[in-house]
């Protein structure tokens, strides 16, 4: 009884919460592009964990066609649920919200034209990480403010000078069109975005059940460089080649899709070692129906990826500086734009 009650009381909830949809939507649509060149893990699969967890909004992942697209940097694929030409027969309307990762292509004439359809039809446009640099190549931010990953800026400010490229905030909103900081600015930007789409408690709910810290705006992206130090170890990392370990991300039948993509990121950015998809050879359908292709074995891995509940990425650089020491845990937070990269 106290069962059926809490769960209707949850539906009455998402019900007065749910944001707009766009016609035709009995929930807001969310289309997460992927492109075959490659794909970077956390951008692409962290919203769509978190996003899939509210049970507020339908999230399907997108590419230019059903090939499944590779993963970086770490090894492994993800199938995409949809090509654009099947959306757009399948929602002629649009999508309520588009999330671009970064890609390893950031120039894509028919995906750059895909976007600004989408933007005049009045969908929301996100960007994760450098997933701006793909706005930016569209032609989508000039004029307005965005941010992206710290180590870009350079190459952000002399290519496209029409941008206000910010570096104080781990998101910012600009009219439609929201951009993210660094990697690890998917986690909390992905929370802040089912505020948005469903509100207040379904955000709160969604963390608890994620085990995430509430999503916080606060940043500052001028304080992570490529100090000395972190070269220092970058060099040594990558050198004693004798040193490097295979890791195995182990991804079964219900796996945990968020876990899954920072420990294939984060073990890949060492440089002492390259972290690789496990699955059955027909791939693994992760828990919120994201299914993921890998090897079927590792044969010579060193160690095995934990996945568990809670901030992903803290777990993660724990596991790490407990295998490779404070200095390679706080290069790979650095590269992920993570405050973890400060730590003493």
């Amino acid at each position: 009884m106290i069962g059926r009650a809490l769960a209707a009381l949850a539906a009455a909830v998402l019900s007065a919460t749910a944001g707009p949809a766009a016609a035709g939507h009995a929930r807001p649509l969310v289309a997460i592009l992927a492109d075959p060149s490659g794909t970077e893990t956390t951008d692409l699969i962290a919203p769509y964990a978190i996003l899939a967890e509210s049970g507020a909004v339908d999230v399907l992942v997108v590419s230019s066609d059903l090939a499944p697209v590779p993963l970086m940097p770490g090894i492994g694929r993800v199938k995409p649920q949809a090509s654009r030409d099947s959306f757009d027969r399948a929602h002629p309307e649009g999508p309520d919200m588009v999330i671009v990762p970064y890609m390893m292509r950031i120039d894509d004439p028919a995906r750059s034209a895909w976007l600004r359809t989408q933007a005049r039809r009045g969908a929301r446009i996100v960007s994760i990480c450098d997933g701006a640099l793909v706005l930016a190549s569209a032609g989508l931010l000039d004029g307005r403010q965005a941010t992206a990953h710290w180590a870009s800026r350079k190459t952000r400010l002399k290519r496209w000078p029409k941008v206000a490229w910010r570096m104080d905030a781990r998101w910012v909103d600009d009219g439609r069109i929201t951009t993210t900081a660094g990697v690890s600015a998917s986690v909390p930007a992905a929370l802040q975005l089912v505020r948005e789409l469903a509100g207040e408690p379904v955000m709160l709910a969604t963390a608890a059940r994620l085990g995430l810290d509430r999503p916080s705006i606060a940043h500052d992206a001028r304080a992570y460089q490529l100090a000395p130090p972190m070269l220092q170890t970058a060099a040594g990392n990558l050198l004693a080649f004798w040193e490097h370990q295979k890791v195995a991300v182990a991804a079964g039948p219900g796996f945990d899709d968020l876990a899954f993509a920072t420990e294939l990121d984060g073990w890949s950015r060492t440089l002492r070692s390259k972290a690789y998809a496990v699955t059955p050879a027909q791939g693994a359908v992760s828990r919120h129906g994201l299914t993921v292709l890998g090897v079927t074995e590792l044969p010579g891995a060193s160690r095995q990826a934990k996945l568990r509940r809670g901030e992903p990425i803290p777990l993660m650089i724990g596991d790490i500086t407990a295998a490779y020491g404070r200095p390679t845990a706080r290069f790979v937070a650095l590269q992920l734009e993570h405050p973890a990269s400060f730590a003493p």
